[in-house]
């Protein structure tokens, strides 16, 4: 991998570069409705939705999982870019020229919301919240997010996504785990070297190194730290 002069690779610079043409990060206070007012004004999401660019980059999502959400397997598992912009433009009060509304979301999609807290102080439910996607795109946001259902795996598997946890702590849990893998590993290949015709190996091609699997769980752990 290429290093210039700033310390940094070709990519890492490239992706500062993008971040920084998307705004990524940057800190934004929207307007929000009041929804106990039956007269409020309308949001984005009533009025106009940035469809083709958010489609688009569904579109990357798909190819590339989030740590966050390969937590556990789930079946119908949305992209979390969709329900992202749709809970900010259903937050955001519409601008007077309604045309504009799609590209006022689209402007903020990338922004940190959490920072000056606008978004605290709405409330939102999911009551079939599934593999969680709503519940953790919302709490991004920093919205205060509700989620039930009735299946126990979705439960579960929510409440780990949500979980807070130390990551060291994790890291250290991780490290004993891929010890006591690597061990059991190394003595599964000393058996397959002594018994070449056992049936179990007997396919196997004794030639080939077996895979090096150390530190898989900790750099699991970094990806995982990196996606909260």
């Amino acid at each position: 991998m290429a290093v210039r002069k700033s310390g940094k690779s070709k990519k890492e610079l490239l992706t500062e570069q993008i971040a920084a043409a998307v705004g990524a990060g940057r800190e934004v206070a929207v307007e929000t409705v009041d929804f106990s007012d039956p007269n409020r004004p309308k949001t984005c999401l009533e009025v106009d939705f940035p469809i083709i660019p958010i489609n688009q980059i569904a579109a990357i999502e798909g190819n590339a999982g989030k740590p966050i959400y390969q937590m556990s397997k789930w079946w119908a598992r949305r992209r979390s870019s969709v329900f992202r912009s749709m809970l900010l433009a259903a937050a955001m009060k519409a601008p007077e020229d309604e045309s504009k509304a799609a590209k006022a979301v689209w402007e903020v999609y990338y922004a940190n919301h959490q920072k000056r807290g606008t978004l605290r102080h709405l409330k939102v439910a999911d009551p079939f919240m599934g593999g969680g996607t709503t519940i953790v795109e919302g709490s991004r946001l920093g919205m205060q997010m509700f989620g039930c259902d009735l299946n126990p795996v979705a439960w579960f598997v929510v409440k780990n996504e949500m979980a807070q946890v130390d990551i060291d702590e994790v890291k250290r849990l991780l490290a004993d785990i891929e010890a006591e893998a690597f061990g059991a590993r190394s003595r599964i290949d000393a058996y397959r070297l002594n018994h070449p015709r056992h049936p179990l190996f007997r396919e196997t091609d004794l030639k080939k190194p077996p895979e090096d699997f150390k530190g898989i769980f900790s750099r699991g752990a970094d990806q995982l730290a990196s996606s909260r």
